[in-house]
């Protein structure tokens, strides 16, 4: 039987430890690569499953959108008083139009040489009448809002029209402002003389 010297017995000894301690690197270097593996593949996964909620998520959305585009109208954060209310642009133009063909009547009115508040006999739109309230609105001179009487109620009229077609263009306008009971009256001399048209 061969004899090993102490020498010899230590190298194999030392060789063996070597590869021991190489080996057992070996196998924690394996097990940190298939831990990164498997870390990986789980984050794999978790994005695979983001990803498909989120495309569901956006189909969803885009269904909903498609199916109530109401829900598109954005939030401006204004809010409307007590008093105010929203107008269309249509119903504001026609306001203008109104204006334009009413300062086209006041011009002719005025080319004729007479002035519209001159005139002691005229119609106008009631707007209200009232006991207890009768404070003028305005210089009696230089207002188309006029105080006039009528069995003790004080009248609050806006206008002053030659003709009642004329009055009734400026009652429809009126009304169309909340004055639902607004009417044209003939009035003169600061009285009314004949009960509403």
């Amino acid at each position: 039987m061969p004899v090993l010297t102490e020498e010899e017995l230590n190298e194999l000894k030392t060789k063996i430890a070597t590869s021991e301690e190489n080996l057992a690197n070996s196998i924690t270097q394996k097990n940190k690569a298939q831990k990164k593996a498997e870390d990986a593949q789980k984050q794999k996964s978790v994005f695979m499953i983001l990803s498909v909620l989120f495309f569901v998520l956006l189909i969803g959305t885009y269904a909903l959108l498609y199916t109530q585009p109401e829900l598109l109208a954005v939030d401006t954060g204004t809010s409307l008083a007590e008093d105010e209310m929203v107008v269309k642009k249509e119903e504001v133009n026609q306001y203008q139009s109104t204006i334009t063909s009413l300062e086209q009547e006041l011009q002719q009115i005025k080319s004729r040489g007479t002035h519209p508040l001159d005139l002691n006999e005229f119609y106008a739109v009631q707007l209200g009448a009232f006991k207890k309230f009768d404070t003028r609105l305005s210089s009696a001179s230089f207002s188309i809002v006029r105080n006039a009487n009528f069995n003790d109620f004080n009248l609050f009229t806006l206008g002053v029209f030659e003709t009642k077609e004329e009055a009734e263009k400026l009652k429809n306008v009126v009304r169309q402002l909340n004055f639902r009971d607004a009417f044209v009256g003939q009035y003169k001399n600061g009285e009314r003389i004949n009960s509403k048209f």
